[in-house]
């Protein structure tokens, strides 16, 4: 069983270092394609982009394009807060992933979630859910586990209705109050999916 463990976690690490290696660490001196700002940030329009499909940018033209990715979804999707020490903010398809549990219970609370928005009332098609404890040690366990082992037990409240434009704003307050950066960073394009922090 410790053999096991031992080998998820290196798993994870060696996951990490990979996607790091597979996007190149961003410059010190990129610079925003949108307004030559420096940039933290790699955009693409789907995950695990090659990185000549990958534009960096600064956090304001990040979240420009993040908008019109929340705002244009018809469907519906989880979004875990992106968190610290995961190259990556994306947004994955439920195909990919439909023998994850994850995926399980991301369905079945977006089926019951509200129609309207928690913070401004306008039309919700996410569900936001804080990542207090989600680490790279342990993001296979989200997956392999579900919310209620996981992110639903580490001190995280139920996930909540939100519409595409709070939804950008979360991400957005989040991201700068942790004084976050993404390799790469996509918003949601597929009917149904959810986004989380990841390391591939």
């Amino acid at each position: 069983m410790h053999t096991v463990t031992l080998l998820g976690v290196g798993a994870v690490v060696v996951a990490v270092i990979g996607t790091i290696v597979y996007l190149g660490r961003p410059r010190k001196h990129s610079l925003c394609v949108g307004c030559g700002a420096a940039a933290q940030f790699g955009y693409s329009l789907h995950a695990e982009s090659d990185k000549k499909d990958v534009a960096s940018v600064c956090l304001s033209c990040l979240m420009v394009r993040l908008a019109k990715d929340y705002e244009q979804f018809d469907g519906r999707a989880l979004v875990i807060e992106p968190a610290p020490n995961l190259p990556c903010y994306v947004s994955q398809p439920n195909s990919k992933w439909k023998d994850c549990k994850l995926v399980g219970e991301a369905d079945g609370l977006l089926s019951k979630m509200k129609d309207s928005c928690s913070n401004c009332g306008a039309r919700a098609n996410f569900l936001w859910l804080t990542s207090n404890g989600l680490q790279p040690d342990n993001q296979e366990k989200l997956f392999d586990q579900g919310l209620s082992e996981t992110l639903l037990r580490w001190d995280n409240s139920l996930p909540r209705p939100v519409c595409g434009r709070c939804c950008v704003k979360l991400i957005s307050d989040s991201i700068e109050s942790r004084a976050l950066t993404f390799l790469e960073v996509c918003g949601p394009h597929s009917d149904t999916g959810f986004v989380l922090p990841m390391g591939y």
